[in-house]
């Protein structure tokens, strides 16, 4: 009975005046600032997540230029070849009985160089390192773009909790916990940017 009271005597009491357009602002401004305290800028955020999407796939972007300067050096072909021929002659001649053998061996060495001049306009595997490097353009944009929303949704939540903290115990240890998850998996997507574990 005495929590009966209490509680309408709570909703009887007047409600606290609005606070003034200023204060509010003031406010905000106030909670805005306490967040970004000690926390890495946007532009840190994109690079550092442009950074790690990066390193997950090499560069392509020297292949064609390195198949293409590999055909400029000959390709070298060598070939050697010994033979023996032999010729044996038997017989009568008018000297005598004649039973000779006739060698005949040949050595020959063989070396060229030949070029495929072709490939200096279009090395071989050179469409497949352009498709590479716009697969790894659009990995990094997407990762850059994922970061972005990632820290300003942490931000929105981190600025309601602080300005609009839930009285329920249950749904502020979720907002709680949704805030930490959406910092880890902006941690994870920057390389340990958060975290200050970067390499």
């Amino acid at each position: 009975m005495v929590l009966v009271l209490l509680a309408l005597a709570a909703l009887a009491a007047p409600a606290p005046p609005p606070a003034s357009p200023a204060a509010s602002e003031a406010a905000a401004l106030r909670a805005l600032a306490v967040i970004a305290a000690g926390e890495p800028a946007v532009a840190d955020v994109q690079a550092a997540a442009a950074l790690q999407a990066d390193r997950a796939s090499p560069d392509p972007g020297a292949w064609p230029a390195r198949a293409r300067l590999s055909a400029l050096l000959p390709r070298l072909t060598a070939e050697y070849r010994h033979e023996q021929q032999s010729t044996r002659t038997t017989g009568l001649q008018s000297a005598g009985e004649v039973d000779y053998l006739r060698l005949v061996p040949s050595d020959a060495m063989v070396i060229r160089l030949s070029w495929d001049l072709g490939e200096l306009l279009a090395a071989p595997g050179e469409v497949g390192a352009a498709v590479a490097a716009a697969a790894r353009a659009r990995r990094r944009a997407e990762a850059v773009s994922r970061a972005t929303a990632l820290h300003f949704e942490r931000r929105r939540l981190e600025a309601a909790l602080l300005l609009d903290p839930p009285q329920d115990p249950v749904a502020r240890a979720t907002a709680e916990l949704e805030i930490e998850r959406l910092r880890a998996e902006l941690d994870a997507l920057t390389g340990g940017l958060l975290s200050g574990r970067r390499p």
